[in-house]
């Protein structure tokens, strides 16, 4: 089990199981509560009764306080410290939202990058819960750790970790299940008079997402939508014409982008 090459400072606290129990397969993400440069993180990481695997400061220097085969002192929770990185992000103001700054958020993408490549994590999922393998302090006890402004950043910075690791997901993964039942013409078991607005406003966010195009989400199945629907069949090789039947909805289900 390696450490980060993307370290750039070390100095080891004693506040750590050593070795971890479990196989890496999660990363917690935490705001230091302060402007702390990374040696002083690491300070604090000598006196107090916590620790964290690595740190990142406003200078987007990365401090490696616990090597990753040791379990951090983190979240209070035994389970999860033993399979999780744990790592602090400076703040850039103390107080209020708790700010933490594009820079360090960026080095702290490249950091879970890095580690998930080393640890053989294939992807990030956050589900706003324990549930996923990218978890929050707060939710094993009673803290405001990672603040306001970090939990806000916690889609977005999964979302660019699997991205640079050339993930690719489904449809559900990225937002949201699409419905079972659709738009279908008239000869396959529904009339194009059906009210299903809302069905519709699915498949026309699906079809942004999957071809990138600039449809409007309007829930009237018109024209715009029809083609949308014709050059997603032709992308995955299946008969065009425009119609979201149940061949459509099985491709959509199983497309990955």
């Amino acid at each position: 089990m390696t450490n980060s090459p993307l370290t750039d400072y070390i100095r080891l606290s004693p506040n750590k199981t050593s070795p971890r129990q479990s196989k890496i397969d999660r990363i917690t993400i935490h705001h230091m509560a302060g402007m702390l440069s990374v040696e002083e993180c690491g300070s604090v990481f000598q006196s107090s009764r916590g620790s964290a695997n690595y740190g990142i400061d406003n200078n987007g220097r990365v401090g490696l306080y616990v090597e990753e085969c040791d379990r951090a002192w983190s979240t209070t929770n035994g389970d999860n410290d033993h399979r999780a990185i744990n790592i602090e992000l400076a703040n850039d103001e103390v107080g209020g939202q708790w700010h933490v700054s594009d820079k360090v958020i960026e080095k702290c993408i490249e950091l879970c990058v890095d580690i998930c490549k080393r640890n053989n994590i294939d992807k990030l999922v956050y589900t706003g819960d324990d549930s996923g393998n990218v978890t929050m302090h707060c939710w094993y006890m009673a803290t405001e750790c990672p603040g306001a402004y970090l939990k806000t950043k916690f889609p977005y910075i999964v979302e660019e970790v699997n991205k640079r690791l050339e993930y690719k997901c489904t449809y559900d993964e990225y937002l949201e299940k699409l419905p079972n039942r659709g738009y279908y013409l008239v000869g396959d078991g529904y009339k194009t008079n059906v009210n299903l607005k809302e069905q519709i406003k699915y498949i026309q966010s699906f079809l942004k997402w999957s071809l990138g195009c600039k449809l409007s989400v309007t829930g009237k199945y018109g024209k715009d939508t029809e083609k949308a629907v014709s050059d997603f069949q032709r992308l995955v090789g299946i008969k065009v014409d425009g119609s979201w039947g149940k061949d459509t909805l099985s491709k959509a289900n199983s497309f990955r982008k």
